[in-house]
């Protein structure tokens, strides 16, 4: 039966990454040199940046961010806010990979990663401020748990951030292989529908909801463009989603883009406190 940790890990070509990064930055790569490996969700760093907009009202001192893989998205918020910063992800390969990646840039502090999983938090009882999920309920399927974990480790007047993918109107429709799942098996999307009831059972209130699929669209297919662009050229990019997803990501993410188009799937923020 396929797991999550086999999906991320399987293909993963640290070693080449890691070469290929310090031949190319000798100084360290940037967060946008680094953008074609650990800002793998829908919408890219563009969206990482968006929910980092959120700490600026937020202002939390202690952040943790549940499913962090390559801690893409921690590495923007750092730029953004000064807080303690903690990354947690159920597979140890990307855990470790974080951490490599994090020591590439001697100008910057990594931050503290974890192998944990997201719907048992290894951390006491109101440990953080804020707490985002960026396309990590879709890989698990006791999300009722998730949240109240979530719950459970925020501290008093603290907020959960959810940049989620979730059942679109046809989601009949819906194609495989995508970037979380080859298979439906390890993919647990659900409906804005039931995730608002779960957010209520776990003693949490939604404070708002946006939908960003809009804005999905646009870039995933800007991204696919980039990619046929990419394929037709003779000059390879440093970096790429295949040394993290394997060659069927040129797949996924034309799936990704048929998904969205027609409705399959949705992509939305919810502020939840």
């Amino acid at each position: 039966m396929p797991t999550v940790s086999k999906h991320y890990n399987e293909s993963l070509q640290l070693e080449t990454i890691l070469l290929q990064l310090n031949d190319a930055y000798p100084d360290g790569p940037n967060a946008y040199q680094l953008a074609p490996i650990d800002q793998l969700h829908i919408g890219g760093i563009k969206a990482s940046e968006k929910l980092a907009e959120r700490l600026d009202t937020l202002k939390p001192e202690s952040v943790l961010d549940v499913g962090s893989g390559l801690g893409g998205l921690l590495r923007v918020c750092k730029q953004r806010h000064d807080a303690i910063y903690v990354g947690l992800d159920i597979t140890h390969g990307l855990s470790y990979a974080n951490q490599q990646l994090g020591k590439l840039n001697q100008t910057s502090s990594p931050c503290m990663v974890v192998t944990g999983n997201g719907q048992q938090l290894p951390f006491a009882d109101e440990s953080f401020d804020v707490i985002i999920m960026q396309h990590s309920l879709l890989n698990m399927p006791d999300k009722i748990n998730a949240l109240k974990e979530s719950k459970r480790v925020l501290r008093k007047g603290g907020h959960l951030i959810l940049h989620e993918v979730l059942m679109g109107e046809h989601y009949e429709q819906m194609l495989f292989p995508v970037p979380w799942a080859r298979t439906k098996d390890i993919s647990h999307l659900t409906s804005e529908k039931s995730l608002t009831a779960l957010i209520d059972e776990a003693s949490l209130r939604i404070e708002s909801i946006n939908d960003w699929s809009e804005e999905a669209i646009l870039w995933r297919t800007r991204q696919t463009n980039k990619q046929a662009t990419q394929q037709t050229s003779s000059q390879s990019p440093v970096v790429s989603p295949a040394m993290i997803l394997g060659c069927d990501f040129i797949q996924m993410g034309k799936n990704v883009q048929s998904n969205l188009q027609n409705g399959a799937i949705r992509i939305v923020e919810i502020l939840i406190c």
